[in-house]
């Protein structure tokens, strides 16, 4: 009979040997072999060719914030003295930020807080070309705005689509942090929709773990394609510095605030006359919801969009135009994407059916009846 060696036991004073049939053959993995150099080439290389796409669209951008200089003798508040009868030095403040050209005749996207207030802006080109910007307009709500140069041929990059990004993704950070002009950095997608940050109106920023530093605010964020995927916007930091928590404006609503100012210089926003509050577990199982998905509708104006379309409190919004409504903040951004006059289809839950409504939202500036719009 086969055996194998099971082991030794003291018996008796005696070293006895146990013996037990021979096990069957255990099959072990190999380990997983190391990456050769030639695969860390590759992708090396893939990094190389989307620098050398995407570095030419990207500018730095150079403001100048003029604002009232040193406080003067007579500000106290026993002063005889008025405001207009004191003169002081204007203080040039200088601050620099990035952005990138997404569209043809030398537009250029950045973001609202770096040209904000300023008088003077100049952008620098990547063959070190300098020349003055012409401001188009600005979206605060969103942290966006639009600049033009009349700089020849400069490239404009692609847009991604930021819906497709998934988090471990690679993605580019561009810019010029601390003016460092020509930086790229890069990371993976960390996360989508961050909110509640306090940063912009409209929040469903990317987290990335790319280094975002003062300077990249307006980069873009790009894709092993080259395409714009999000404009870089802020990072969370206690520093000062990066801490590997990045944001991105997403470039679903970066290109259609970008639109909008390039057309008008100014973002009208979609309005559709509704108060709306987030489906919870216990409320999904109370209406008889497939899921725990949409958004509940609290109230809304008779006369509104909304209204006229057929919503009615207690309705559940689960598609918009065609797009499932997740939560609500996707639905306040997705509000924030919508063409104002074009029809849509609305998808509701209502009583345990689900209906499909016909919408065509307004301008947020007024409602039918000429009254301040309220509401989403």
């Amino acid at each position: 009979m086969t055996a194998t060696l099971a082991g030794f036991l003291l018996w008796g004073g005696r070293l006895k040997v146990e013996m037990s049939p021979a096990a069957p053959a255990v099959a072990v993995a190999s380990p997983t072999p190391a990456p050769s150099a030639a695969r860390l080439q590759d992708v090396s290389d893939q990094f190389v060719a989307v620098v050398d796409r995407v570095s030419p669209a990207v500018v730095s951008i150079d403001a100048i914030q003029v604002v009232d200089g040193f406080q003067h003798p007579f500000s106290d508040p026993f002063s005889t003295l008025v405001q207009d009868e004191v003169f002081v030095q204007e203080q040039r403040i200088p601050s620099v930020g990035s952005g990138v050209s997404v569209g043809s005749d030398g537009y250029i996207l950045t973001n609202h807080h770096v040209v904000n207030g300023v008088r003077e802006i100049r952008v620098t080109l990547s063959d070190n070309r300098v020349a003055p910007a012409r401001w188009v307009g600005s979206d605060p709500a969103s942290d966006l705005a639009v600049l033009q140069v009349a700089a020849g041929s400069l490239p404009a990059l692609p847009w991604g689509d930021s819906e497709k990004l998934k988090a471990g993704e690679f993605v580019l950070a561009f810019g010029s942090p601390f003016r460092m002009r020509g930086s790229v950095s890069h990371g993976i997608v960390s996360g989508k929709g961050r909110q509640g940050l306090g940063i912009a109106d409209f929040e469903n920023f990317i987290q990335t773990d790319a280094a975002i530093n003062p300077g990249n605010s307006g980069g873009p964020l790009c894709n092993l394609k080259g395409e714009v995927v999000g404009i870089n916007a802020a990072m969370l930091s206690k520093t000062g510095g990066s801490q590997g928590i990045g944001l991105a404006i997403p470039s679903q609503l970066a290109r259609s605030v970008f639109q909008e100012l390039v057309k008008k210089g100014r973002v009208d926003r979609a309005w559709v006359g509704l108060w709306v509050e987030p489906v919870t577990p216990p409320l999904a199982a109370q209406l008889h919801l497939p899921r725990c998905q949409g958004v509940l509708i609290h109230g809304g104006y008779r006369s509104g969009p909304a209204g006229r379309a057929g919503v009615q409190a207690l309705d559940v919004i689960l598609e918009l135009d065609g797009k499932p409504v997740q939560d609500e903040r996707q639905f306040r951004t997705m509000l924030a994407t919508l063409p104002i006059g074009k029809p849509l289809e609305l998808h509701v839950w209502r009583q345990g059916r689900s209906l499909k409504l016909t919408l065509t939202p307004e301008s947020r500036a007024s409602d039918s009846l000429g009254r301040p719009a309220r509401g989403l």
